[in-house]
């Protein structure tokens, strides 16, 4: 190499090696911070469950990624070398016809001098002529173009060409264009190129892949390599270089599988027998969709969608050759931002519109390893937003230490990704591509959410302003619209529900659903009470008579299989014992404090009280659901100022979830005791005479200690 080549190109190798020190730089301070900020306490907070289901999903995403890489460079460095190998040994003379198909639409004048000229190019290296099919916007246009060939290719001696006019956009374009020439009697073999307008062709590009129809003969179709030659807008350019790098490593992962995901329309080419039949033609011309929100409509774009399906449903090989390369000439002005977006919009509409039905096809027909791909583009538009959503969150809710460690895990990450990537690429790696990478990621995450709940917007600036309108109107556009935002809503709202509840545990659905259905069937239960009149039993009032035999009788006999609520009457009840309840979800409910009395005409004993709730001696579960309400519990003993003679009001021991409210209590013993109790509520527990101390805890409880004739006690 001479001095002066080596000086040309020392200058554009220096900047893409200072571009790789600077990914590596930035990847180690990304894994720095990640180490630094790596606080126990604040990844405590997002609990087990936030931090596992964070690894998971980050291991789950980068393996399937790491798959990709793997399976690229097994198609690079071993398959496709021996195919090309065996391509290189079939001559010249033994490739198929070639013929091409190009709808233009009003290209610069310097864009259609770079396609025919590389084109014309090409031709001369094969050993027919080759067909050329142009169908432009007007009749002018193709007079420029018909010009442009024949300054390259006087008398064209090595093309074959025909000319039609377009009508009704690309698709009708393109079927128009593949009926004519079908009537042309080209020979079985031909291979037919659909391209854009604006895509050149390298040196070597027929050469390199017309041998490969002849390596397979299942062989329906294959694509290029592509390299971004772009006007007008330094970001726009590098953003295309960062996805053509990303599409070529994922092409060669699908072709180990003799498969792709796209035929782009940049360049493809089509073996005859399935370009010239008559579904996929028609298919192209009228592809459509009926989608469940939508109805059915046409699909503007995504023609290579089209293309691609036809081939996956007929079971057809597809596959993409690395070594060839064809430029995509782009010219820009005005907002990068903007033509981004409508270029995402419509490549992920297209994208959605067409792998719910190649998904339907099952892995049988598309391929296991393509079929799994389709259903991860649908997983991964939700995961992809797991990073930012993260980031945001912890923004909001200032927990600065978590938000330090995603960027570091993203400044750790994203680099490594572009210098795997980018590794072997003819486009240089540059500083520029770390953000348009996160920018892209996350932006095309968005962008895919909405369209899939908005089908059948469709828009295209690139060929004019074109659109495709909802056919609906009226109150049924409105319901669509709405829906499709209500979705949308729903759909936002579950993720970030999802993200609080995994990661920062502020959320908890799972027990808030369980709380919510114990509090329903508790609900259910009351609804379901059975309620006893004390009366039909005959436990009446003020008849000097014994109750309590009857009234325990009542306790003991009612029914255990469901709660029993008990009414007493108004008036006074004798008891010659303790009430003894032995049983779960029992109420025993008075009319009113002042109202019903339960009269204690018995010996007090030590440690003896008017009510026990416990259970019995061969039960093992604590009691639980116990209600005692609006009634008085009085001492009738002949000397109820006697020390010796002190009756306790209520004893619950083992017991869960009890109540006893608006109950007056005249004695002078203990009115409440709590023994191995839990979740007990007292409330408006009047007790009348000196006691010591009120309430009577065998486990701790901050009861105050009160020396009054009376008091309430409310907890």
């Amino acid at each position: 190499m001479t001095n002066a080549s080596l000086a040309e190109k020392q200058p554009h190798q220096n900047p893409s090696q200072q571009a790789w020190i600077g990914m590596v730089l930035i990847s180690v301070a990304g894994f720095v911070g990640l180490l630094l900020l790596r606080d126990p306490l604040e990844l405590a907070q997002a609990g087990v469950t936030g931090v596992f289901s964070m690894g998971v999903v980050g291991m789950w995403r980068w393996s399937w990624f790491l798959v990709q890489v793997v399976r690229s460079r097994l198609y690079l460095h071993v398959v496709f070398p021996r195919w090309r190998r065996q391509a290189n040994e079939i001559a010249v003379e033994d490739l198929p016809h070639m013929c091409f198909m190009i709808p233009t639409y009003k290209e610069k004048m310097w864009v259609n001098e770079l396609v025919y000229k590389a084109i014309v190019r090409e031709a001369k290296t094969l050993a027919r002529p080759v067909t050329i099919l142009v169908n432009g916007s007007s009749q002018e246009e193709n007079a420029a173009i018909r010009q442009i060939l024949e300054e390259h290719d006087p008398g064209l001696k090595h093309i074959h060409l025909y000319e039609l006019t377009q009508k009704d956009g690309k698709r009708k374009a393109m079927a128009d264009g593949l009926r004519v020439l079908r009537t042309l009697n080209l020979p079985e073999d031909t291979i037919v190129a659909l391209m854009d307008g604006d895509s050149e062709l390298c040196p070597g590009v027929l050469r390199g892949c017309l041998p490969f129809f002849n390596l397979f003969p299942k062989l329906g179709a294959l694509t290029t390599d592509e390299m971004p030659v772009v006007k007008g807008s330094y970001v726009f350019s590098e953003w295309f270089h960062l996805r053509f790098c990303q599409r070529h490593y994922q092409m060669c992962s699908l072709s180990l599988s003799r498969k792709v995901l796209c035929l782009t329309g940049r360049f493809s080419l089509f073996h005859s027998r399935a370009a010239f039949h008559d579904d996929f033609i028609n298919q192209l011309e009228n592809d459509s969709l009926d989608d469940w929100l939508w109805g059915r409509f046409k699909f503007l774009s995504g023609d290579d969608k089209s293309t691609w399906y036809s081939l996956l449903r007929w079971r057809l090989d597809m596959i993409y050759i690395p070594d060839v390369t064809v430029n995509s000439l782009e010219t820009h002005s005005g907002s990068v931002t903007k033509r981004a977006y409508d270029n995402m919009r419509r490549w992920f509409g297209n994208m959605l519109r067409n792998s719910d039905r190649a998904i339907g096809l099952g892995p049988r027909t598309a391929g296991f390893f393509p079929w799994w791909c389709l259903l991860d583009q649908r997983i991964s538009m939700w995961t992809s937003l797991i990073t930012p959503g993260l980031l945001l969150l912890a923004l909001l809710l200032g927990k600065w230490i978590l938000a330090g460690l995603i960027i570091s895990w993203v400044s750790f990450s994203r680099p490594l990704m572009l210098l795997i990537i980018f590794m072997g690429r003819p486009s240089h790696l540059k500083p520029i591509h770390f953000p348009i990478l996160v920018a892209t990621q996350w932006a095309s995450a968005v962008i895919k959410v909405w369209n899939q709940m908005n089908m059948a917007k469709q828009s295209w600036n690139n060929r004019g302003v074109q659109g495709v309108k909802v056919q609906s109107k009226g109150m049924v556009h409105t319901v669509q619209v709405n829906v499709a935002r209500f979705a949308i809503f729903t759909q936002t709202i579950a993720f970030t529900v999802m993200l609080l509840w995994f990661w920062f545990g502020i959320l908890t659905p799972v027990q808030d659903i369980g709380t919510w259905w114990v509090k329903q069937q508790a609900a259910a239960e009351e609804l379901t009470t059975q309620v006893i009149e004390a009366t039909e039993y005959s436990i009446l009032p003020n008849d000097n008579q014994d109750d309590a035999e009857k009234l325990q009788a009542l306790i003991d006999n009612s029914p255990k299989t469901s709660r029993v609520q008990i009414n007493l009457p108004l008036g006074e009840l004798d008891l010659s014992r303790p009430l003894q309840i032995s049983r779960s979800h029992l109420i025993l409910r008075g009319q009113d404090a002042e109202r019903t009395i339960l009269q204690a005409r018995f010996e007090p004993s030590q440690n003896n009280a008017f009510i026990i709730v416990q259970p019995s001696g061969d039960q093992i579960e604590s009691l639980k659901d116990i209600q005692l309400r609006g009634f008085t519990l009085r001492s009738a003993h002949p000397s109820p100022t006697a020390k010796s003679h002190q009756l306790d009001g209520v004893v619950l021991k083992n017991v869960v979830n009890a109540e006893v409210k608006q109950v007056d209590l005249i004695t002078r013993g203990r009115p409440v005791i709590l023994d191995q109790t839990e979740d007990i509520q007292v409330e408006y527990v009047t007790v009348r005479g000196t006691m010591t101390p009120p309430v009577d805890l065998q486990q701790p409880y901050d009861a105050p200690v009160v020396d009054d004739d009376s008091f309430v006690m409310k907890e």
